[in-house]
């Protein structure tokens, strides 16, 4: 099925590949490694790990709008990629603080590029490796929870006998 044709784009207006790729600054495949679950209802958010760059690149995981109202309130044309390790074509443009967003009349869609995407970007540039996740600050709240905890026991153990309790001769 080619991406100018899928039923869930109908809404959109299309024109050529040339004109949405136009309007993207980025075009990247790759996958959903966290999604922002929300109390109100409101357009989505995912990080998302770039693998092959078809148009532009990304500084490693970003964050990704997945509405036009970056956040705001659900619209009729908000990007679905909610499922983690999925895999998504996605055409992105910059939403400003390192951020980005789609939208589903973007081009973005689930999976590799199509054919008619590869023959107009060609195979693209391999993404460098993600880099290691920081677990310092989990680390340093691990260590200062031990911390305390020994030296609660410590003072516990070393503060003499309870002055609450009687003791018989």
């Amino acid at each position: 099925m080619s991406w100018m044709s899928s039923p869930a784009l109908t809404s959109c207006f299309w024109g050529s590949i040339d004109d949405i790729a136009a309007v993207a600054e980025v075009v990247v495949y790759g996958t959903v490694t966290e999604t922002r679950q929300t109390f109100a209802p409101a357009s989505g958010v995912i990080r998302f790990q770039p693998v092959r760059f078809l148009k532009g690149t990304l500084s490693g995981e970003v964050e990704v709008f997945l509405g036009p109202t970056k956040g705001g309130p659900i619209s009729s044309v908000d990007y679905d990629a909610v499922v983690r390790g999925e895999a998504h074509t996605l055409y992105l443009r910059s939403a400003g603080n390192g951020a980005w967003q789609t939208d589903l009349c973007s081009g973005s869609h689930v999976g590799a590029p199509t054919p008619e995407e590869t023959a107009y970007f060609g195979t693209g540039s391999s993404a460098p490796p993600a880099a290691p996740r920081d677990d310092m600050p989990l680390v340093l709240g691990a260590v200062a929870i031990a911390a305390i905890a020994l030296a609660a026991l410590v003072a516990r153990r070393y503060a003499g006998p309870s002055r609450l309790t009687k003791t018989s001769p």
